[in-house]
């Protein structure tokens, strides 16, 4: 029986990440069909078919979901756009993915909420650190989440001056949140803005205190020299360091887990990996594996809206430059 994917948007997300997880995963899967890709922007929904091996290509979303009546989709739109598009595709029934943020406000994805609830629609939210294997691999170490202390967790990248960070920066909120296993309870930001770089530069730095009792710092920085992710994770007894991201001297991670003063774990990114790729190591590929084999499956997926929709409150609090949370 044959599994039918589509996508909506074929920018620069789906042709580095998404597209590459697409074509492995047909490779592995040979009752997948790559029925159809859409964008307004008829060269790059061309490309993008003919990049990953899709059938048709079409300008229309309405048109392609009509006349390909896939088994999920995936949206990979545009922020401001992923609202208004994933409620067209839920209210007409089909399983989604859909790219970070949901939506860019909370009452936009409470909205959303109610359309999967009401169609009992599967979907996840694209938020790939929580599939990028070291990352995994620390969630799972995490075997007593309620006996940690606290977490940092640092975002750093090179010339970003974009003058809303607030979608980027969701992904070390999200990050944090799920390695905490518990809900911000409260927050205070601190914000060091940068005029001469542009309009809302600015460093953000949220100290936060989570429903579980465990204390979050996360620092985010748009502007420095290098393009890196990090954690730390204090517990009873035990501490684990976490590089996500990695860096040019380590560039493909590496997760260290400390136990009274003596190594118990110490894997990089090349041991503990889905792949060698970006898209591998990024979690691309789990995440579209793993919600693809949900629904073959008749399973529900991880990572739904509910689970998104403190990160986007918070990132909506990030966007308007609130003081608490």
């Amino acid at each position: 029986m044959q599994f039918r994917i589509c996508v909506v948007g074929c920018g620069w997300i789906a042709e580095a990440m998404h597209g590459p997880a697409y074509i492995r995963y047909t490779q592995e899967n040979k009752d997948t069909i790559l029925a159809g890709c859409c964008d307004i922007d008829a060269i790059k929904a061309d490309a993008f078919k003919k990049q990953c091996g899709f059938i048709n290509s079409y300008t229309c979303m309405d048109e392609m979901l009509e006349k390909e009546k896939p088994d999920v989709v995936c949206l990979l739109s545009p922020a401001h756009l992923n609202a208004e598009l994933a409620a067209i595709i839920m209210s007409k029934g089909f399983p989604l993915l859909i790219e970070k943020p949901p939506g860019r406000t909370g009452e936009e994805t409470k909205k959303l909420i109610d359309i999967a609830q009401k169609g009992n629609i599967p979907h996840r939210v694209a938020f790939n650190r929580r599939y990028a294997p070291l990352i995994r691999a620390l969630k799972e170490s995490l075997e007593n989440p309620e006996k940690i202390q606290s977490i940092q967790y640092d975002m750093f990248r090179v010339g970003r001056l974009d003058e809303d960070f607030s979608t980027t920066a969701i992904h070390a909120v999200d990050t944090a949140k799920y390695l905490a296993g518990s809900d911000y309870k409260t927050i205070r930001f601190d914000y060091r803005e940068y005029p001469e770089l542009g309009k809302n530069v600015a460093d953000i730095h949220m100290h936060c205190t989570m429903e579980s009792g465990a204390v979050v710092k996360l620092n985010i920085y748009p502007v420095t020299g290098v393009n890196r992710e990090g954690a730390t994770v204090c517990l009873h007894d035990e501490i684990h360091y976490l590089d996500y991201l990695g860096n040019p001297c380590n560039p493909s991670g590496r997760l260290t887990q400390i136990h009274k003063n003596i190594i118990k774990t110490d894997i990089t990114g090349d041991e503990k990996t889905d792949g060698t790729e970006q898209f591998e190591r990024d979690g691309f590929f789990y995440m579209n594996k793993s919600f693809f084999d949900n629904i073959k499956a008749g399973k529900k997926p991880t990572g739904d809206l509910r689970e998104a929709l403190q990160s986007v409150e918070i990132s909506e609090s990030i966007r308007s430059r609130r003081e608490v949370y």
